[in-house]
């Protein structure tokens, strides 16, 4: 199996990602821009602050640290200035904590497949739906640094009517890996509704979506339908869900990269390499957010169900046609403490690789020039 050694000094990277559900789940109105411009200004003040925080903290003379490393790493996982964790809990970004956030996540769930499931139980449910399903896992390539461990944050399972059938359903189940048990977080339902003749309208379908869920908490480019939920289970509506939206989209587009992160796809083996799970587990929950990471810590606190759909009138009728549909649904607690947890554990094992490997060349002497 291949290995990669992973180095402490890693080199800044930037990936370009797309929603794995369709288009990147961002207002193209005024009101939105003017919302991220605000939020990028207020992120901008904050940093600063800090910087000016650090310059008079340097000043002072060093006080013995009072957190052990993993604690500290725990606070500095990835998280750009500004950033909280969405409880004041310490558990949080450990199995422990991980597991306590899954069983409080069943809230929500897509054809009775609840977030918060552990994997084989995610499982039994979608297949109970329907026993067609054979979902797949997609693996990481094991790490140099935690040898026979296997990560699994993917199991796929594809269209049970096969690749070229006219309409189908397509489901991608995102679970917590190692040192946490497998939980699902994340759910993300792909449909295609085939010939005009067995298309529903748009109508019907936001009617089901709303009698199950609710009126959603807001609206995008009006054909994307949002439920925003607290860490509580509690929907939030109106401005603060717009609020949240408009500042958490972009950290949400990234994080459902999944396997398209970096135009990488699995191997014939349903390997993953070089995937934003990869670059997670290296540099924190909040890689490539391009500095957006969760102000406040809501980015990370709530739960998001996300409906994208495209749709027609045929010629000659009215009857506007649904031809598409892609719901997500997520725990971003669950996956922000899930992925800090393995981020933790990785990292603890490649300081320990790297002080036995500094060991062992002090024993040989070293490099002689």
């Amino acid at each position: 199996m291949e290995k990669r050694t992973l180095w402490k000094t890693t080199a800044l990277a930037v990936i370009a990602l797309a929603c794995i559900w369709g288009v990147p789940g961002v207002s193209t109105g005024e009101d939105f821009l003017d919302k991220m411009k605000k939020a990028m200004e207020e992120s901008q003040r904050k940093r600063q602050q800090q910087q000016q925080q650090q310059s008079g903290q340097q000043r002072q003379p060093p006080q013995p640290s009072q957190q052990p490393q993993q604690q500290q790493r725990q606070r500095q996982a990835g998280t750009p200035p500004g950033n909280e964790k969405p409880q004041p809990s310490p558990d949080f970004g450990t199995p422990e904590g991980t597991a306590k956030i899954a069983a409080k996540a069943g809230f929500l769930d897509v054809v009775g497949i609840k977030l918060g499931m552990p994997a084989k139980e995610a499982v039994d449910a979608l297949k109970a739906y329907n026993t067609g399903f054979k979902p797949v896992p997609n693996t990481l390539y094991e790490y140099e640094a935690l040898p026979g461990v296997v990560m699994t944050p993917e199991l796929v399972a594809p269209n049970p009517a096969g690749p070229t059938a006219p309409a189908g359903d397509y489901f991608n189940l995102f679970m917590t890996y190692a040192p946490n048990e497998a939980f699902l977080w994340g759910i993300v339902r792909n449909l295609g509704f085939g010939r005009e003749d067995s298309r529903p309208t748009v109508e019907n379908t936001l009617a089901g979506l709303r009698k199950k869920y609710g009126p959603e908490s807001t609206k995008q480019v009006n054909s994307r339908l949002i439920w925003i939920y607290d860490a509580q289970g509690q929907q939030v509506m109106g401005s603060k869900a717009d609020d949240i939206y408009s500042k958490c989209s972009q950290t949400w587009a990234v994080n459902s990269g999944g396997e398209s992160g970096g135009g990488n796809r699995p191997n014939a083996n349903h390997q993953l390499s070089n995937s934003i799970f990869d670059q997670q587990l290296k540099q924190g929950y909040y890689y490539g957010t391009g500095g957006y990471g969760s102000p406040g810590g809501m980015c990370h606190a709530h739960s998001v169900l996300d409906v994208y759909y495209l749709h027609a009138t045929p010629a000659g009728s009215t009857a506007d046609l649904m031809t598409s549909m892609t719901m997500g649904a997520f725990n971003r607690q669950l996956e922000g403490s899930g992925v800090t947890a393995s981020h933790i554990h990785l990292m603890d094992a490649v300081d320990k690789l790297n002080e036995t490997r500094g060991e062992a060349e002090s024993k040989r002497g070293g490099m002689k020039f």
